[in-house]
């Protein structure tokens, strides 16, 4: 602390010696040309500025090297008092580390004059090594040669620059061994980093590309010179991200997005997945920005590959699921127009009979009787049954009128009150009305079987391109657990029906409040246009 802070005679001594040399000024003022003053103005500047610059400055003798004169600066650095410095060397006061750099420094004040920017090592003190930027000038005053030194202490920032060397070593490092190909550019799009999996993956080696701007780093992914993520990470442009990249997307100063790059591994291409991030200095400046790439090309063609044969299995589902609705169809039709015609008959007989037989005849007319009592029955159970596998009305008056049919034989069965509307004439394709009437089914069965409901709405809406199927009770509602049990089969089939006509299915609820029920499917341009 004694070295830092002067003591209080030491601090009148230098105020006493600043008095004087004000003093000085003044007399000089006074010696001038009177009608001019510029020699004064110049000199008192001159000490002004001697005086206060923040840097250690010195003047010393030219023929003997003794200190002349020093600032308050200099008396700061040193750690020593003005008299202890004035009329003693440089060497004498143990500056000087390396007599060498002294004397190359002397050697070039006497022959040039001056010494601009010569980065030496000062000691200060008995141990401790400063790192100083030298500048020096031979100058006159008043006729006599001297030397004026200037010295800017540049330790700290020297400490600095080498902790700061040492983290981005460090950092060099990191990015050199991960395993994703990574590659650091600075604020002006300079590459600084590339590490070995990039190599790897471009062809390009570290020593060809650090250094390079001007989007040379987007040459070996694309063929030519180009924004890549990195880019966009410093500067966004929305367009280019829609058109250029899959599933892009920002979360704070990352961004993340794939792309398939032709000139990958020397054209042989690769899908790749990358994510690019700002780099920002400890006051928050964008200094740059990196970038890491993994090869997802497996990973896709393996997802290609499930998505195929998930579209292999829902055509091969389709085709199953119209199987059976002909077959259905084909058996409904069966029992119908043959099995009910034949029962129709037998009925009629039966009824001819009865007129026939003798009044007397008592036993004989009582087993018609039963006889025409069963055949009813049968007729009834090949017409439910018929309509089971395939409501007639469906294929003779459309989609609307079944399941306003449905709704009403709903409600007779179970004595729950249910309505059904429509906002207008509604006609689509076979296809996607059986789907749409075998989803309504199912969701009257999943009412029957857990709402416990005591109401039911149904609704069928048309719009511009699409139909709406919505089923909406008041019973006990349903959880998302329950909608998201793969042992729902029930839901699980609606939905697979749902999208094989290329609709969507949504189911939501919550307790006590019931469960709602919509379907959404596309109309064709004919049926929109209808």
């Amino acid at each position: 602390m004694k070295d830092l802070l002067r003591t209080k005679p030491e601090l009148i001594k230098e105020d006493s010696l600043l008095k004087q040399k004000t003093k000085e000024l003044e007399e000089s003022k006074t010696r001038c040309n009177k009608d001019d003053g510029t020699f004064w103005k110049s000199d008192y500047l001159y000490h002004a500025f001697f005086d206060l610059a923040p840097d250690p400055m010195a003047i010393t003798d030219f023929d003997n090297g003794r200190i002349i004169d020093v600032n308050q600066a200099f008396v700061a650095w040193s750690h020593l008092s003005r008299d202890a410095l004035i009329s003693h060397t440089t060497t004498e006061l143990g500056f000087w580390v390396n007599n060498k750099s002294r004397d190359a420094i002397l050697d070039q004040l006497h022959n040039k004059g001056f010494v601009g920017n010569a980065e030496i090592e000062l000691k200060r003190g008995r141990d401790e090594l400063r790192q100083i930027i030298f500048f020096g000038k031979l100058i006159e005053i008043e006729n006599n040669k001297c030397f004026l030194f200037v010295a800017r202490d540049i330790t700290e920032r020297k400490l600095v620059e080498e902790a700061l060397k040492q983290s981005e070593h460090k950092l060099s490092d990191i990015i050199e061994f991960l395993p994703d190909a990574t590659f650091v550019i600075d604020a002006d799009g300079k590459v600084i980093a590339w590490n070995r999996a990039i190599e790897q993956m471009t062809g390009v080696l570290k020593d060809e590309m650090i250094g390079m701007g001007n989007h040379e780093y987007a040459i070996p992914f694309y063929g030519h010179r180009r924004p890549l993520l990195i880019d966009l990470a410093l500067l966004q442009d929305e367009d280019f991200e829609r058109n250029h990249y899959e599933g892009i997307y920002r979360q704070g100063d990352t961004l993340y997005a794939e792309a398939y790059v032709p000139q990958t591994y020397r054209g042989k291409g690769a899908s790749l997945w990358g994510t690019s991030s700002r780099l920002r200095d400890a006051y928050g400046n964008i200094v740059g920005a990196i970038e890491s790439i993994r090869d997802i090309t497996d990973h896709k063609r393996a997802e290609e590959k499930l998505k195929d044969s998930y579209e292999q299995l829902r055509m091969l589902s389709a085709h199953i699921q119209e199987a059976r609705e002909k077959e259905r169809t084909g058996i409904a039709r069966e029992l119908h127009d043959v099995l009910g015609q034949i029962l129709t008959v037998i009925n009629m007989d039966l009824s001819w009979m009865n007129k026939k037989i003798p009044a007397q005849e008592k036993e004989l007319l009582g087993k018609v009787s039963s006889t025409r009592t069963l055949v009813k029955q049968a007729i009834k159970t090949v017409q439910k049954v018929s309509a089971g596998l395939r409501p007639i009305i469906l294929d003779d008056f459309g989609i609307a009128e079944a399941i306003a049919n449905g709704v009403k034989e709903f409600q007779d069965q179970t004595g729950i009150d249910a309505s059904f509307t429509m906002d207008q004439t509604i006609d689509i394709d076979k296809e996607s009305g059986s789907s749409l009437y075998r989803i309504f089914q199912e969701a009257l069965t999943n009412v029957i079987r857990h709402a416990k409901a005591t109401k039911l709405e149904v609704s069928l809406c048309k719009n511009i391109s699409s139909i709406q199927l919505t089923v909406k009770d008041n019973g006990r509602g349903i959880s998302n657990m329950e909608i998201s049990d793969k042992k729902s089969f029930g839901i699980l089939g609606m939905q697979e029906r749902a999208s094989f006509i290329g609709g969507h299915l949504e189911i939501s609820g919550s307790k006590d409040l019931g469960t709602r029920i919509m379907v959404e499917i596309p109309l064709k341009k004919s049926e929109a246009e209808q």
